[in-house]
């Protein structure tokens, strides 16, 4: 895995520095500015040749230098751009009026994986950690498991990250302990939480730290509509917030869907199908986890039947198994759970033993290849002892690869709020009243003077003779569309 860290690092410092060493090539120019912030730190930059003077009447309505509204007095909101990409394939985040996109390639593979209802605390650099067999649960050891273990190191980078062998280290002390949400040092922060019973369904987006999609990913994370997550997210553990540091729930466009392998006439055939969304319920994020201590962005989705458990599992054994005593769960894994279709049909997912449909030759660089086949600790893939995803998932819950597919064509409203809501972007919202008084030029509008209504005598049912000022009420007042900061 070492040598992987170095590998990573190395493309990592490669794309940094690249913007200033790219030459000419027959049909290529210098790349010039900044590709981590393509708005040159203005995310205001369309305004930036937009002043008003003192001799430009507008001042009476925009108000004096670069302008921060519209004539309604709606304040301008921040435009964002950026990019990401995995195995160089590519996909883009915009950010215009408080509207998050996220566009890339269709039918992208995804790998299943289910969190186990436990943390993996990895000990700090430089304490003593807990002795190996300690209880978790001791209170003399509580002090320690609070001070010297988290679940993410950001200032270790890759060296915070411990491999499943490494649990104990030379001197005997614990590298890292696994904790159950009800244990004591999240202070009945998850008391209340439901079952963690359903799997997700997962994709890497990102290089870690994302550096080229990083201010408008940043911004989007710390808008208001940020952090929610649906009642299909809860019982996947997207809130664990330990686990997943940041989420954003996304939608669909329209003609974006998810896929099934159904399968065919034999083991090599293939054909996805689309998954109806409307049966087979279903909820889509773009998250940040820590991936070896480095954070990555996924997409992930998580489904779920009204009419079936085939989703639903929780392993009958363990310390978060206990602390479920009462609740009524499903103890079975369903190999392979099954989703209604477009179509009308109802059909399981079908996984390949391959990474993914879009990576025929990972072997000529050493990157493997093959689907895992297990859940669990990715660690040291592609060797074959490697699995899916993250050491808090199920072994059991077998990744699928492939089984399911998903067009990156999202969006998010970053207010939480959608665009159908009847009083939302109100003209009124910047005046803060729901009466608003509009000042026009006064005289006679709409009298007719084409000789064809003149000599009939038609009048305009239109006309109307205005004074200085026209009042509207609007049927309610909302705040305007605003940036979180």
């Amino acid at each position: 895995m070492q040598k992987i860290y170095l590998l990573c690092i190395a493309c990592i410092a490669i794309l940094i520095y690249a913007p200033s060493i790219i030459a000419d090539d027959k049909n290529e120019l210098p790349v010039e500015g900044s590709l981590t912030d393509l708005t040159g730190d203005d995310p205001y930059y369309y305004t930036q040749d937009q002043i008003i003077e003192d001799d430009n009447a507008q001042k009476n309505v925009v108000g004096l230098g670069r302008v921060k509204t519209t004539h309604s007095k709606i304040p301008h909101l921040p435009v964002y751009s950026g990019y990401m990409n995995t195995n160089y394939t590519y996909r883009f985040v915009n950010i215009v009026e408080q509207t998050f996109t996220m566009v890339g390639e269709g039918k992208h593979g995804l790998w299943r994986v289910q969190d186990n209802g436990t943390i993996r605390e990895y000990r700090k650099k430089g304490t003593k950690g807990l002795p190996k067999n300690a209880d978790l649960f001791a209170e003399e050891n509580l002090a320690t498991i609070a001070n010297q273990y988290s679940s993410y190191i950001p200032e270790e980078s890759w060296d915070g990250y411990k491999h499943p062998h490494q649990q104990v280290a030379e001197d005997g002390s614990l590298n890292f302990v696994d904790l159950p949400l009800n244990h004591p040092k999240y202070k009945g922060k998850y008391a209340d939480h439901v079952p963690i019973d359903l799997p997700h369904f997962y994709c890497t987006m990102s290089a870690n730290r994302y550096p080229y999609a990083k201010k408008a990913i940043d911004y989007a994370f710390n808008q208001d509509g940020a952090g929610e997550v649906g009642p299909l997210g809860k019982r996947a553990g997207l809130d664990v917030n330990e686990l997943y540091t940041k989420v954003l729930r996304v939608d669909l466009f329209p003609d974006a869907r998810a896929w099934i392998n159904v399968g065919g006439e034999d083991e090599s055939s293939v054909d996805w199908q689309a998954v109806d969304i409307s049966k087979t319920n279903a909820e889509f994020y773009l998250i940040e986890r820590p991936f070896f201590n480095e954070p990555y962005l996924f997409i992930t989705a998580v489904f779920d039947n009204d009419d079936n458990q085939d989703f639903q599992y929780v392993r009958p054994d363990g310390a978060y198994f206990d602390s479920l005593k009462g609740k009524k769960i499903k103890t079975e894994v369903t190999h392979e759970p099954r989703f209604h279709l477009e179509n009308g049909q109802m059909a399981a997912a079908k996984g390949l033993p391959i990474y993914g449909v879009h990576h025929p030759n990972r072997a000529a660089f050493g990157g493997g290849g093959a689907c895992p086949l297990k859940g669990g600790d990715w660690s040291n893939y592609p060797k074959t002892t490697g699995a899916a995803g993250w050491p808090t998932n199920y072994e059991e819950i077998t990744p699928l690869c492939d089984g399911v597919l998903v067009d990156i064509k999202f969006f998010a409203n970053l207010d939480g709020k959608s665009w159908n809501d009847p009083n939302k972007y109100l003209a009124n919202a910047g005046h803060g009243e729901e009466e608003v008084v509009y000042t026009v030029e006064p005289g006679e509008y709409g009298v007719f003077t084409d000789p064809y209504n003149v000599e009939r005598g038609v009048k305009n049912p239109d006309a109307e003779n205005l004074t200085g000022e026209v009042k509207l009420k609007y049927p309610t007042v909302e705040p305007p569309v605003t940036p979180t900061h």
